[in-house]
């Protein structure tokens, strides 16, 4: 089965290390379907991410040129390349982004809770003295708040990001439908509802300070019982070796939780595909 990723980084996020060519040629050699490159724009980060935005239209036309340049080859195979932003949501900044992401044509938008009360879960500065969950369902409330403000998106990117980096004990890094079921469902059915996609973000679960947090698949079995069609997949690349990452085994999962099919984005447009395992 191919597989489309729909999270990827390249150099014109900061704290990526491939360039678009590289990540589009990576991507075709692992025999993927298709690729989106999801550049990071977050307005009004903390201190250490001011950076954190890119020119879309020269991102777009490096796309154009490597499309250009790979196009027998992408013929062949039928490989296709998306253009792309992860959009960083914050209360604040809400009109700024709004007015930004309608400038410009994408062909696939995440929407993501990075910065939290202006303060950084990457960096550990959010948890200050908060219990797990005291802290996580903070975050999943602000999530909620967001998504339903900001409606212009298509995916809901690593709805546990604020779990990855958290510096709690075994027992309390993960976020499950069972503890935080008030705060889930109804982005859960909000994200059914409007047609939009829930992603699983394979990077999650990897070592992350010494802990592999792990996927509640209650989560995405609820997610289908409110209607959700399909998942995304993503592997938040931000190097080369990642790219399309444990695609299979969350595929599988994907299956037994109840989805038929995965999909990627076109024009704004969702793409289902059926899972073939």
């Amino acid at each position: 089965m191919k597989f489309f990723d729909n999270h990827n980084h390249s150099t014109f996020s900061p704290d990526s290390h491939s360039t678009v060519e590289a990540a589009v040629r990576r991507a075709m050699e692992l025999g993927l379907a298709g690729i989106a490159i999801t550049d990071h724009h977050d307005i009004d980060a903390p201190s250490r991410d001011q950076e954190f935005s890119f020119d879309p239209a020269a991102q777009q036309a490096e796309i154009d040129r490597v499309v250009m340049e790979l196009a027998p080859d992408m013929q062949r195979s039928g490989f296709q390349v998306m253009k792309g932003i992860e959009v960083g949501l914050q209360p604040a900044s809400m009109e700024k982004i709004k007015k930004f992401t309608s400038a410009y044509n994408f062909d696939t938008v995440i929407a993501s809770l990075h910065f939290i009360d202006g303060t950084d879960p990457y960096m550990g500065t959010y948890y200050g003295d908060k219990d797990h969950f005291a802290a996580y369902s903070h975050a999943l409330e602000v999530m909620y708040n967001m998504i339903t403000d900001y409606r212009d998106f298509d995916i809901l990117g690593h709805y546990d990001y604020v779990a990855r980096y958290s510096p709690y004990p075994e027992g309390c890094r993960d976020i499950t439908l069972a503890k935080f079921g008030d705060w889930l469902e109804p982005i859960l059915k909000f994200l059914a509802h409007e047609g939009k996609t829930f992603e699983l973000n394979t990077k999650t679960y990897h070592n992350h300070k010494g802990y592999i947090p792990q996927l509640d698949t209650a989560i995405l079995s609820r997610f289908r019982e409110f209607g959700g069609e399909a998942l995304s997949l993503g592997s938040d690349s931000h190097n080369t070796d990642r790219i399309g990452d444990s695609f299979e085994k969350y595929a599988h999962i994907a299956k037994q939780c109840g989805f038929r099919y995965l999909v990627y984005f076109k024009e704004r447009k969702p793409q289902y595909y059926k899972i073939e395992l």
